[in-house]
């Protein structure tokens, strides 16, 4: 069945996850760190650019001069638009590319990259220790209530759907947990640190790239929802189907001796086209999400591109 207390439910599985709580705080401050490096240091390959860029002006500026005798010169000629380029480069007229400088640029680029990678790898290596242990302790307590349950409600239940319960469930709850973790962490952080580059680079390009953030989440709730209740059938459906198959193959001398294989088989591809329908469509609607907000974020790319041509 669907909760019908999400936030509730939410808070339940946070609770599951307080007794590894180290490892939890581990694999968030991991990705703080992961991201912050990964934002961090496109910065710093501009700033190798801005080397080789300054390198390549100044070696066709006349040697003997200062920058400003030669953004005035530039003026002189009428040229502004190079005058005000070049105003704003730290250039040193006559001298060309500091390969040096680029170099340990580079490798400082590089070391950070490295670190990072090795942090998202011990992220994910310690997220999946810490849903690990907290589905054992769940297994735990399904266990323990199952064995707590009276004989009454094992009659009234079907022996496969209970057994999907207890295993299915339990293993989508699993990948769900630990997918969820791991891009809702990593989401945020890199919004936040983005948004921090952004606005100490310029503000009204942070504006404009910010202003499509409420769009992709309307856009990513809107398939959210229509995709959510087909996840519910696909999960109850195989419950079923896995009940039908579990009390076919217990049963299967009884279903002999009456004759009942037509009924079963059919039955059967009636749940197995159920399982198909429910799974194809939540699958379809849940793979728009990525194509959707890979379109927005275009969209604003397209947009801060138009706002510096107008600056």
């Amino acid at each position: 069945m669907r909760s019908r207390d999400f936030w509730g439910s939410a808070a339940r599985l946070v609770k599951r996850l307080a007794p590894q709580r180290r490892l939890s705080i581990a694999v968030i401050t991991l990705g703080i760190a992961g991201t912050t490096i990964g934002v961090i240091v496109p910065r710093i390959l501009g700033h190798a650019t801005d080397l080789l860029f300054n390198g390549v002006i100044g070696r066709g500026l006349p040697g003997g001069i200062t920058k400003a005798q030669a953004v005035a010169s530039a003026r002189a000629r009428g040229d502004n638009t190079f005058a005000d380029l070049l105003s704003g480069m730290n250039v040193v007229p006559g001298q060309g590319v500091d390969f040096a400088a680029v170099e340990r640029t580079l490798a400082l680029a590089l070391a950070l990259y490295l670190a990072a990678a090795l942090m998202i790898w011990a992220q994910a290596r310690l997220l999946n220790l810490t849903v690990q242990k907290t589905m054992v302790r769940l297994r735990t307590d399904v266990e323990d209530k199952v064995h707590r349950l009276p004989l009454s409600y094992f009659d009234g239940q079907q022996r496969g759907e209970l057994l999907s319960r207890v295993t299915n469930d339990i293993d989508n709850l699993q990948s769900s947990l630990s997918m969820t973790i791991s891009q809702l962490v990593t989401s945020i952080l890199t919004m936040v640190a983005v948004l921090a580059m952004m606005v100490s680079i310029s503000g009204l390009l942070a504006l404009i790239t910010l202003l499509t953030v409420p769009l992709s989440l309307l856009v990513t709730r809107a398939i959210t929802r229509r995709s959510q209740p087909l996840f519910v059938a696909h999960w109850t459906s195989t419950g079923r189907l896995n009940a039908h198959l579990e009390e076919t193959y217990s049963g299967f001398t009884v279903v002999k001796t009456f004759g009942h294989q037509a009924a079963a088989r059919e039955r059967f591809h009636e749940l197995n086209d159920d399982v198909y329908q429910a799974g194809f469509g939540a699958q379809f609607l849940s793979g728009l999400v990525q194509p959707a907000t890979a379109f927005i974020g275009n969209l604003g790319y397209v947009a801060v591109a138009v706002g510096l041509a107008c600056r």
